[in-house]
C-alpha cells in the first residue's frame, strides 16, 4: 500500500500543516498517534504509516496499482467520522436544550462539529478516486465509447465515483445526453442548505438493500421512441406549411397570351403550436413522525424535523410517477383548464395525441400567433369512413384505409400507420386465421400486409381508443419548453415542513396537418398530411362523466356517470349529434345516482329511467332537439349466464353473471374455477325455479339468498376455500 496517498488526510485530521521532525525524521507525537486511534484508524496504521514517511514503499504501477485496500479503509473511517459527526450533532441538540450548560461548552462542541465536517469532506474525496483513463487515452482507444445507455456506472466508466446512484453523475448524464438530442429525467440542484444530508453521505448510501424503502412502481414505455421529443419551445410557436396547386399544362404557347395560360397556386397556412402548462405541488409535513412510525431505517438526520435523506427518496419515486403521468397524459390527456384553489387530474393538464386529432377533426377554434383567435372554426383532417374494428375485420379496416392515402404520397416509403397497441395481436391473429395455410406466410409482420412500405407503429398505453392514424414519420411530435424542466424541483422549508414543486411546459402535436377549412364539406383530403378513420373509441368502453352535471357527449358517445352529492335529474345531453346514438351508464346509484324522467327533451321516451349500477340506456338526438330510445338494458343482460339447473357453475373467465332458465328447483352449492380474491357478481333470473344459495357449506352469507330477477349477490372466494358474501340486493320472489 501506498502510505503517500494518506498524507493529506492524516494532515487535516490531525489539524496540522506539516509532520513534527526528530533528528531529521519526520514523526508522529504520541497524542497525533491517539487522535488518529480517535478518528477510526487502527493502532498498525499509526506505525506503518509512520515508517512510511521516512521509509517509503517501492512506487507501483499508476495503471495497474489495485485502489481496493485503500477505498475499503478510507470508506470505513468515513462511516466511523459520520456516525461521530451525528453524536455530535446529537449532544449538540441536547445542550442546547439544557439551560445550566455555559456558552463556552456549547462553542467547544460546535468547533468539535466543524473539525469533523472537515475530516469527511477531505475523507470523502479520497474515498472516490478518479479511475477513468485520461482525456488523451481514452480519444485514442477506439475500442471504447461513452455508453450512454448504461444504467448503473456514468459512460459506463468503472469506479465509485461515476456511479449512477450520484445525483451528480445523473445531471451528468443528462447534460450528455441533452447535446445528442435526448431528454432523461432528473433533478436539478437545490438551493436548499443540505449539509445534514452531505454529512451523512457516507452511511446513507451504505444501507443495506433489504433496510431500504421499496417501490413497485414500474416506468412506462415512453412514446419519445415513436413520436420524437424537441426542446426548446415556446407557447404559440409558429409553422408555416405551403399546399400547392395543379401547375403543369399541354404546351400552349402558340396563339396564345401568357397572361391567359398561367396557372398553379400557393396557398399558406400557419400551425400553431399549443403548449400546456402543467405543475407539480406538494408539501412534506410531519416527516419526523412518519419516520419514527414507518420508516426508521432512513432517520440519518437525528433529532431534525426535516428529513432531507427521506425527501431526496420520496422525490426520486416522485420522478417515477410523474413520467408516467406525462406518458398516459401524452396518449389520452384532455386538457381542462383549472379552476383556482382546487387540484386538477393529471389527465386533464393537456391534450393527447388522440385528443389533438379528435379536434382537427371535429372543428376547433383557430389560434393566431400573437395569441388571440380568429374566431372562426376550422376543420384541418377529413376522416375515412370505414367499419368499426373487431378481431375479424381488422386487416380489410388498415387495407381500405391505407388505399384511400394519395397514391403519390403514400408509395413514397415515409408512411407510417400508428395503431393502439391492444389491436396488434388481433392483427397477427386476423393474418393468421386468413393466410396462416400458405408457404409463404410470414407471422408478426409490423406492416400493412397489402403495403409492405407502410410500417405499423404501436402506440402504448392506448388500451380505451381505436383510432388509427396514417402520417408520415417524424410529423408528429413531442414537444417541451426547457429539457429536464419537469424534474426541475423547487424545495423551499417553511418551519418544520418543506414545499415541494415543478412547473414545466408540454404538448403533443404535428408539424403539418392539413389547410384549414371553414367548411367541412368542402374537404377532400387531397389537402392533409394526416388520415385517421372515423371514430376513436369503441362503443362498449365508457368514459366518466362528470358528478352533478349532465352527460357530455363531446369526447365519446358512451359515458359513465359520475357520483352525485344528490339524485341527479338528465334533462339534456350535451355535444349530441343528430342521428348518433349515445349511451348512458348508471355509475353509482341510490342517493348518488341518476334519474331521466318522460318530460322536456326526453319526453318520447318509453318510461321514466331510475336505473341501478351498470344498467345502460341508448338514445338517438332527432333533429327537432328531442331524444328518442333506442333501447334499455340492466346490468344482467350483458352477464354471462349459467347453464340452467346448474347446482356447481363455473365462473371461468368472467366475473359477472346470471343464474340459468331453471326447470326444477336448483341450489347453487359451489362456484367451479374460482380465483381466491375474486369478487363474483350473480344476477337472478325468473321467479319459478329461481336459483337459491344457502348460508352453508361453501359459502358464509348473512341469510340464505334467492336469486330472482332484479336481486344480485357478490361473492369473494378467501383461502379457506369458502365464498363470502360482499353485498347483496334482495327482491320477494
Amino acid at each position: 500500500m501506498n502510505f503517500k496517498n494518506f498524507i493529506p488526510a492524516v494532515l487535516a485530521i490531525l489539524g496540522i500543516q506539516e509532520f513534527h521532525q526528530e533528528k531529521g525524521r519526520k514523526v508522529l507525537t504520541a497524542q497525533e498517534k491517539q487522535k488518529l486511534t480517535t478518528a477510526g484508524f487502527p493502532a498498525k496504521f499509526a506505525e506503518d504509516f509512520e515508517a512510511a514517511l521516512n521509509e517509503p514503499e517501492a512506487s507501483a504501477n499508476p495503471e495497474t496499482e489495485s485502489t481496493d485496500q485503500r477505498v475499503a479503509a478510507l470508506t470505513a473511517v468515513l462511516a466511523q467520522t459520520t456516525n461521530q459527526l451525528t453524536v455530535a450533532n446529537q449532544e449538540l441538540a441536547t445542550l442546547k436544550t439544557k439551560s445550566t450548560v455555559d456558552a463556552a461548552t456549547i462553542s467547544a462542541k460546535e468547533q468539535e462539529i466543524t473539525e469533523l465536517k472537515d475530516r469527511i469532506g477531505i475523507l470523502s474525496d479520497m474515498a472516490e478516486p478518479d479511475n477513468a483513463p485520461a482525456a488523451s487515452t481514452a480519444a485514442g482507444n477506439t475500442g471504447s465509447t461513452f455508453d450512454l445507455n448504461n444504467e448503473q456506472q456514468l459512460g459506463g466508466i468503472e469506479g465509485v465515483m461515476f456511479a449512477l446512484n450520484r445525483p451528480y453523475n445523473q445531471r451528468a448524464r443528462a447534460a450528455i445526453a441533452a447535446t445528442r438530442g435526448l431528454s432523461l429525467m432528473v433533478a436539478e440542484a437545490s438551493s436548499v442548505d443540505y449539509s445534514t444530508l452531505q454529512e451523512d453521505l457516507g452511511a446513507f448510501y451504505r444501507i443495506s438493500w433489504r433496510d431500504r424503502l421499496q417501490s413497485f412502481l414500474v416506468k412506462l414505455p415512453t412514446i419519445e421512441t415513436i413520436f420524437p421529443l424537441e426542446s426548446g419551445f415556446q407557447d404559440l410557436a409558429t409553422l408555416v406549411n405551403v399546399w400547392l396547386g395543379e401547375f403543369s399544362q399541354a404546351d400552349n404557347t402558340i396563339g396564345s397570351n401568357f397572361d391567359n395560360v398561367t396557372k398553379g397556386n400557393y396557398d399558406f397556412g400557419t400551425e400553431t403550436l399549443r403548449m400546456f402548462s402543467v405543475m407539480f405541488a406538494h408539501k412534506f409535513q410531519n416527516l419526523a413522525q412518519l419516520e419514527k412510525s414507518w420508516i426508521g431505517s432512513l432517520n440519518r438526520e437525528g433529532s431534525d424535523p426535516v428529513k432531507m435523506s427521506f425527501v431526496e427518496y420520496l422525490l426520486a419515486e416522485t420522478a417515477k410517477k410523474l413520467h408516467n403521468e406525462r406518458e398516459m397524459r401524452r396518449v389520452n390527456g384532455v386538457r381542462k383548464n383549472p379552476n383556482p384553489n382546487q387540484p386538477g387530474r393529471a389527465m386533464e393538464a393537456a391534450d393527447g395525441i388522440y385528443e389533438f386529432i379528435r379536434k382537427k377533426v371535429d372543428g376547433h377554434i383557430d389560434n393566431t400567433p400573437d395569441g388571440g383567435t380568429t374566431g372562426k372554426v376550422v376543420y384541418q383532417i377529413k376522416p375515412f369512413a370505414l367499419p368499426h374494428i373487431t378481431p375479424g375485420n381488422i386487416g380489410e379496416v388498415l387495407y381500405l384505409g391505407t388505399s384511400m392515402i394519395p397514391a403519390h404520397i403514400r408509395d413514397t416509403g415515409t408512411i407510417a400507420c400508428y395503431i393502439p397497441s391492444s389491436l396488434v395481436p388481433w392483427y397477427h391473429k386476423y393474418n393468421e386465421a386468413k393466410y396462416g395455410l400458405n408457404q409463404d406466410y410470414k407471422a408478426n409482420i409490423m406492416h400493412v400486409k397489402e403495403y409492405p412500405n407502410v410500417k405499423l407503429v404501436p402506440v402504448p398505453n392506448a388500451d380505451n381508443h381505436h383510432r388509427i392514424i396514417w402520417t408520415i414519420e417524424g410529423n408528429i411530435k413531442c414537444f417541451e419548453q426547457k429539457a429536464g424542466e419537469m424534474l426541475d424541483f423547487r424545495i423551499e422549508q417553511q418551519d418544520w415542513s418543506l414545499k415541494v414543486w415543478a412547473n414545466w411546459k408540454e404538448s403533443v402535436w404535428a408539424e403539418a396537418v392539413g389547410y384549414k377549412y371553414t367548411n367541412p364539406a368542402e374537404m377532400d383530403g387531397s389537402r392533409q398530411l394526416i388520415w385517421c378513420n372515423d371514430y376513436d373509441r369503441p362503443d362498449d368502453f365508457f368514459i366518466e362523466g362528470q358528478p352533478d352535471a349532465n352527460p357530455s357527449a363531446v369526447l365519446h358517445t358512451s359515458i359513465v356517470t359520475g357520483c352525485n352529492k344528490a339524485v341527479k335529474e338528465i334533462d339534456d345531453i350535451e355535444g349530441a349529434k343528430i342521428g348518433v346514438t349515445v349511451n348512458i351508464k348508471c355509475g353509482p346509484d341510490g342517493d348518488n345516482g341518476v334519474i331521466i324522467k318522460k318530460a322536456g327533451k326526453f319526453s318520447l321516451i318509453s318510461a321514466e329511467w331510475k336505473p341501478k349500477t351498470g344498467d345502460v340506456i341508448s338514445l338517438m338526438k332527432r333533429a327537432d332537439g328531442q331524444f328518442i330510445e333506442i333501447s334499455r338494458r340492466t346490468a344482467a343482460a350483458s352477464a354471462y349466464m349459467f347453464p340452467a339447473n346448474e347446482t356447481a357453475p363455473s365462473v371461468a373467465d368472467a366475473t359477472v353473471f346470471v343464474t340459468g332458465e331453471n326447470t326444477k328447483a336448483t341450489e347453487i352449492t359451489d362456484l367451479a374455477d374460482a380465483i381466491t380474491g375474486t369478487v363474483y357478481t350473480i344476477h337472478g333470473n325468473g321467479t319459478t325455479n329461481a336459483s337459491t344459495i344457502a348460508n352453508a357449506g361453501s359459502f358464509s352469507l348473512t341469510k340464505d339468498m334467492t336469486l330472482v330477477t332484479g336481486a344480485f349477490i357478490q361473492l369473494v372466494k378467501a383461502d379457506d376455500g369458502k365464498f363470502y358474501e360482499v353485498a347483496r340486493v334482495e327482491l320477494k320472489a
